[in-house]
């Protein structure tokens, strides 16, 4: 391709071209990266909050 007599090379790496295969699994690894972090914060929801001020008046 040449525009006002420059000349740049196309490039179509693996890396940076997308089918709808590779957006399909994208698409799932994101969502399933979405649900291990929800579930994560719901664990840590349930969990009984620590009360950290005896401890830092203790080493205080």
């Amino acid at each position: 391709m040449a525009i006002d007599g420059s000349k740049f090379k196309a490039v179509n790496n693996r890396d940076k071209n997308y089918t709808a295969n590779k957006i399909d699994r994208c698409r799932e690894q994101i969502e399933a990266s979405i649900e291990r972090y929800l579930s994560a914060l719901e664990t840590a929801d349930r969990q009984e909050p620590v009360d950290l001020t005896e401890a830092k008046v203790q080493r205080l």
